[in-house]
């Protein structure tokens, strides 16, 4: 019995472990479909839209040659043709098994695309480059030279083909386990015929005496009672068993499963993803590094815009003539701990994220970078320290994106515009500002310092009059949407601070880095310097009872001249 057995298991396993082969081989399916085109290239661009790319599942791998230079970039679709824009370029169509080309005519306004932010992955290389690229997000291709001569004209889009092994794996895996147990079977009907066909020898016993044993009676009657119902039916749950566990557990529901029907809200999706973020702050801050070591402001214009190019600017010269004034906190790009893009589709774009440096020694970091058309690259605009203890409050996820708002809203307990002029003034006159209400600074360590320090220079300058005056400093007001209605604002502020002696004999005298920029000791006419302060806001709604906070600054010094 046990050699059939091991035969069937034998025959099991063999079948198994053919059929698991078969998967992977003759039955396999191809490993890729593709689609090849050769287009004659008169224009510099070649765009391949998300209908062509979604052809087929999966995530496709681009081939372009035909070109001195050959270059492919990935990302959203509105993206690249607004990168394009008005110029000339050729755009691939699907065509029943078929690639068309459909010429768009257009301007000279031809631009080199390697480098670009808005870009998600990018390849070049000379004569012949790929790229692999993801399908999601409505994904599209831009082919190009060196964005003068004309594009590559040999296209080729790959769909690598998924061929899952799980169940080639299942019936080899099992086909191995079933010759084992053949194996193993076997081995133990061998086993018992060499027992069974060996020398039997026994010990003799001694004679026992004969023992008298009952017969025992035959009852002929029928079976009756319980007993005989369980020999009767003790092989019908054993049956039920087994065609349960061939049949299956449960039998399927006939009542379909309720779906709720959603009304699909269409919403812009992020400007960036993490991976774009990432690469970003990576590019700006290795630029800000060369640009920090050298002192050298025009490497800074290429990443750096706004407010956080005139006091780094202004940092640099002061550093180039002391070496006592200190640097500018550097620009670091990971670890990353918090990141919020815009959801928009035009521009100008925003994005926020904080930043942390190695230690403990400085505190993280905000950075707010800008977008102002498509073909330029981000730039720095703020970098803001958060102050100890700030929090965040709850924005939409990275996914999702925030929504941008204008500068003069008036669903805010204040526009974003006005905050400086307000926020000045109740350092100015604190209790007894009419703003002062608006701001929560029970916790504001940088209104203390400066309303204190404006107070003791009030009362220790006797010989001169000093007048404080806190304005917009800057028009690009850049705020995104949190999730309860506000919105975390980054404003540019100015700090003025007037100087007049009060008798023509007596004079103003400055030192350190306002004498530097003054390239005096002092002046007989006065003295007016400016500060500007990078701040970060968060402004609640309207119906909000919560105050405006300050959750962080960066302050630094703009310039100083005689009256």
């Amino acid at each position: 019995m046990r050699l059939w057995i091991a035969a069937a298991l034998f025959m099991l396993s063999v079948i198994l472990m053919l059929v698991g082969l078969g998967q992977r081989t003759i039955w396999a399916p191809p490993a890729s479909t593709s689609i090849s085109i050769q287009v004659d290239a008169s224009a510099p661009y070649t765009v391949i839209p998300h209908s062509v790319i979604s052809l087929n599942p999966g995530n496709p791998i681009i081939r372009a040659a035909g070109a001195k230079n050959a270059f492919i970039a990935s990302g959203r679709e509105s993206d690249v043709m607004a990168w394009v824009g008005a110029s000339k370029y050729q755009n691939l169509e699907p065509k029943k098994a078929e690639l068309t080309v459909v010429e768009h005519p257009g301007d000279s306004a031809f631009a080199a695309p390697a480098g670009s932010d808005l870009w998600r992955s990018e390849s070049s290389s000379v004569g012949t480059t790929t790229l692999r690229i993801s399908s999601k997000d409505e994904a599209a291709v831009l082919i190009a030279s060196n964005g003068k001569l004309a594009a590559p004209g040999d296209i080729e889009i790959i769909w690598p083909i998924f061929h899952d092994l799980t169940w080639s794996n299942i019936f080899l895996i099992s086909g191995a386990a079933f010759l084992l147990a053949a194996l193993l079977f076997n081995w133990l009907t061998f086993r018992s015929i060499r027992r069974k066909s060996g020398p039997k020898r026994k010990t003799p016993k001694a004679p026992k005496p004969p023992q008298y044993r009952a017969k025992k009676r035959v009852s002929l009657a029928p079976v009756r009672g319980r007993r005989s119902s369980r020999r009767a039916f003790i092989a019908v749950p054993a049956s039920i068993l087994a065609l349960g566990l061939l049949a299956g557990c449960s039998a399927p529901s006939d009542k379909p499963s309720p779906q709720a029907s959603v009304d699909q809200i269409e919403v812009p999706p992020p400007v960036v993803t993490t991976q774009q973020l990432e690469r970003i702050l990576s590019s700006i801050s290795s630029s800000i590094k060369a640009a920090d070591d050298s002192l050298d402001k025009k490497l800074l214009t290429s990443r750096t815009a706004g407010p956080a190019l005139s006091l780094r600017a202004v940092n640099y010269y002061l550093r180039s003539k002391s070496s006592s004034v200190p640097a500018s906190a550097a620009i670091v790009s990971e670890p990353i701990t918090f990141s919020l893009p815009a959801a928009s589709s035009t521009w100008p774009r925003t994005v926020m994220a904080v930043t942390d440096e190695p230690g403990d020694s400085a505190l993280p970091q905000m950075l707010i970078l800008q977008q102002r058309s498509p073909r330029e690259n981000y730039r720095l605009w703020f970098n803001v320290r958060l102050m100890p203890g700030a929090k965040i409050p709850e924005v939409p996820s990275t996914e999702a994106g925030a929504i941008p708002v204008d500068p003069s809203s008036v669903f805010l307990k204040l526009a974003p515009q006005s905050i400086p002029a307000a926020y000045g003034d109740v350092i100015n006159r604190g209790a007894s500002s009419l703003s002062a209400g608006l701001f929560d600074t029970s916790k504001d360590e940088f209104y203390r310092q400066v309303s204190d320090s404006q107070k003791s220079q009030v009362v220790t300058l006797t010989t001169a009059k000093i007048t404080f005056t806190h304005a917009l400093g800057d028009k690009n007001v850049q705020a995104l949407a949190t999730t309860t209605g506000g919105a975390l604002v980054a404003v540019y502020m100015t700090d003025t601070y007037t100087i007049k002696p009060i008798r023509r004999i007596s004079a103003v005298a400055v030192t350190g880095q306002e004498k530097i920029l003054l390239g005096a000791d002092g002046s007989t006419t006065g003295v007016r310097s400016v500060y500007g302060d990078m701040l970060l806001f968060y402004v609640p709604a309207l119906s909000d009872e919560q105050g405006i906070r300050l959750l962080g600054v960066t302050q630094g010094l703009v310039s100083v001249r005689s009256l």
